[in-house]
Parts: structure tokens; C-alpha cells; sequence
């Protein structure tokens, strides 16, 4: 039997959780017709793959705002992983600030950041400044992406 994994994508809202997660999984993460406030999802989505491992990731979509986060993040199971999600096009904003705050305060230690939106605007600047300043937490340097859900650059990574 494999393993069930979950991966909970945070970040501020309208940096392109749900299209990540649209993208990866093929799932449509907003379940009703009142989940949306014009681009930006207000009830949490999910959808799931199976990793080349045979393991299930399940991935839920957190939305943006601060305190749905936490009930997200708090309620995920043992041992979730974070993906900090960015907008190539928007970069760290004070909201990714407190959510990152959020998961090192409950104890995540399994992460990594992925900058979206990357066919709108080079994402190495944002990517370095969210680098910088997730690199001063507790997680220290992670794993960073640039990906695309638009054009799907950068999903298969």
C-alpha cells in the first residue's frame, strides 16, 4: 500500500494557488458555485496525484487569507509539507510574511517555495527575495521552483 503525503500550498491570495493546483492534478479546487470571489478562491480546494514513487500526494489549496491559512496548516495531519507559493509578477508581500510565520510557529520543517506566474515576469527577483526571507526562519534555504500554470513551464519539476 502506498503512503498518503500532504503538501499545503500557501501564500498570498491571487499568487495562483488554485491554478497550481488545477495544473498539477487536473482537479477543479473550487468545489461550489459561491467559492470564488472574483479571482480569488474564499473556501479551501484540494486535489491529489500519484508521485513516480507509487506515494498519494494529496494537495490542498489553502487560499489567501491569513486565518483560513492556519486552520489549514493546524488541521493538514501529521507532518504536511508547505509549498510558499509567490507571484513572480507581485512578489513577497507582508501576507506571505505572516503565513510563513504561521507554519514555522506550528512546526513545519518539510517545505519548499515556488514562484508562479513565471510567464508573466522573470521570477528571479521574486524568487530571491522570498529566498531571503524564508531563508531566516527556521527552514532555512528550500528547494525553489519558477512554474507556470498558464503554460506549464516548470510543473513537471
Amino acid at each position: 500500500m502506498s503512503a498518503m503525503q500532504v503538501l499545503v500550498i500557501a501564500g498570498p491570495a491571487g499568487h495562483g494557488k488554485t491554478a497550481l493546483v488545477r495544473a498539477l492534478t487536473g482537479a477543479e479546487p473550487d468545489r461550489g458555485t459561491g467559492e470564488r470571489r472574483g479571482s480569488v478562491s474564499t473556501d479551501p480546494g484540494f486535489g491529489w496525484l500519484t508521485l513516480p514513487s507509487g506515494d498519494q500526494l494529496a494537495i490542498l489549496d489553502a487560499y489567501g487569507a491569513d486565518r483560513f491559512v492556519t486552520t489549514v496548516l493546524g488541521n493538514a495531519g501529521p507532518d504536511p509539507a508547505v509549498a510558499f507559493v509567490v507571484a513572480a509578477d507581485e512578489g513577497w508581500l507582508p501576507q506571505a510574511a505572516e503565513q510563513l510565520a504561521v507554519a514555522v510557529a506550528i512546526g513545519i520543517s518539510r517545505a519548499l517555495l515556488v514562484v508562479t506566474k513565471s510567464d508573466l515576469a522573470d521570477p528571479e527577483p521574486a524568487m530571491a527575495q522570498a529566498a531571503a526571507q524564508i531563508a531566516q526562519t527556521s527552514l532555512g534555504q528550500l528547494p525553489a521552483i519558477a512554474v507556470s500554470a498558464a503554460t506549464g513551464a516548470g510543473l513537471p519539476e
